[in-house]
């Protein structure tokens, strides 16, 4: 696809979000409470999102670790730099949430938690090591699956990618079948969702209708809270954690940015920073950063280097448990954190792929799916802003292994 026209249908896609918004808002006023059922539409879409949830991870995480192809000292410098950026990302979504606590500004009823939920084991009790490793590993390989629990299905795609890996390199042609096998179902996962996607515009009308019919504008003020912290956090992730980066590298700021602009306006246009690998590539190559960093960094680091997204998990879990009258320990934040940075491994190049991982992460902590219904209403522009956000995290991260590099690729 062209630049033009990835740039037209970026606009069509967000021209259909505001027209989806904008006739829900007029159709509550009209309607008041009698659009109640219009929110159905929003929980249908929340369940399909669901369904398709875990195959994705579970095929995306498989499909990163059997295609990369990596140096043993270049991965421990990448590596490292992710795993900064990372604590850092978790520390900035959970600080501001804690902080500003923007989450008691929206009311949910509690009575929809589950019993079952991880959220119910952590909350006033210590690390319990025992039982994180009962919840990892599951009875069955279909029970992750069917009932919702992340860990689990992580578990089963790093160990079967891991064996994978192992036997590429004995060249038997069992192993390429089931290669293009997993690479399919990564690629039917994706397609699906995209096609879910395309309903947003849809999902949002119902969400909004009822939201304004029940309570007017009232529900609008909690979100904005929501919205403002979520844009707080990837700000200070993007143009202050990474610039920390640049200048201890030496990077000259003017003309990183004036590189970096056409990919993270491109990325905010479509959602999804794999799709704007080749612009990504394009600009590293324009700051002269070796092909063998920037293959590194932007091409794994699409699969594993996801701050936007974890910043958003770590942020908005925190402020869901707030709107629900729940005050989390450090231990229970901690574990939430862990289980973040597992859903966010492999996901960053799909559409709506933080929304789709946070849908994964409630649901494993027994949180109501109400809430993702009206949280919809707004995400619409925190996922551009996290894709902006992976696209810098890539590029920086290119900068920061550039002269550490041991054996550059020739241009």
């Amino acid at each position: 696809m062209s630049d033009n026209a990835a740039g037209r249908k970026a606009i069509r896609s967000t021209a259909f979000i505001l027209v989806g918004i904008a006739a829900g808002i007029v159709c509550g006023l009209l309607l008041g409470k009698s659009a109640a059922p219009l929110g159905n539409i929003g929980k249908f879409y929340i369940t399909l999102i669901k369904a398709v949830a875990a195959p994705l991870l579970f095929f995306a995480i498989l499909d990163a670790i059997i295609t990369s192809d990596v140096k043993i000292l270049q991965a421990k410098r990448f590596l490292g730099v992710i795993a900064i950026n990372t604590v850092l990302a978790t520390v900035i979504g959970m600080g501001l949430a804690n902080l500003i606590q923007p989450g008691r500004h929206l009311q949910f009823d509690a009575k929809g938690l589950s019993d079952g939920g991880l959220l119910k084991q952590a909350e006033g009790h210590k690390v319990d090591l025992i039982g994180f490793v009962d919840n990892l590993i599951p009875d069955t390989i279909i029970e992750p699956f069917t009932q919702g629990n992340v860990l689990g299905v992580v578990f089963l795609a790093v160990l079967v990618g891991c064996a994978l890996k192992s036997l590429q390199k004995s060249e038997e042609p069992w192993v390429e079948n089931w290669n293009q096998f997993v690479h399919g179902g990564y690629r039917i996962s994706e397609r699906v969702i995209i096609w879910l996607v395309t309903l947003t515009p849809i999902a949002m009308f119902g969400v909004i209708a009822k939201s304004v019919g029940d309570s007017g504008f009232k529900n609008f003020v909690g979100l904005s809270y929501y919205l403002g912290t979520g844009l707080l956090g990837l700000g200070i992730q993007t143009f202050v954690v990474y610039n920390i980066w640049l200048v201890l590298k030496k990077q000259n700021l003017v003309q990183f940015w004036k590189a970096a602009s056409a990919p993270c306006l491109n990325a905010f246009g479509i959602n999804s920073s794999l799709a704007t690998l080749p612009l990504t590539l394009k600009a590293l190559d324009n700051l002269k950063v070796s092909k063998a960093s920037s293959r590194m960094a932007a091409c794994i680091g699409t699969n594993l280097n996801n701050d936007g997204i974890l910043l958003y998990e770590a942020m908005a879990v925190i402020i869901v448990t707030q709107s629900l009258g729940q005050n989390l320990g450090l231990g229970a934040q901690l574990s939430i954190a862990f289980l973040c940075v597992l859903t966010s491994l492999g996901i960053a190049g799909v559409p709506e792929a933080g929304f789709i991982s946070l849908a994964v992460i409630l649901g494993t902590l027994g949180l109501p799916n109400e809430i993702l219904v009206v949280l919809l209403s707004v995400d619409w522009i925190l996922a551009r802003a996290r894709s902006v956000t992976n696209v810098v995290a890539d590029m920086t991260t290119s900068i920061v292994i550039d002269e550490r590099a041991a054996h550059p690729q020739p241009a």
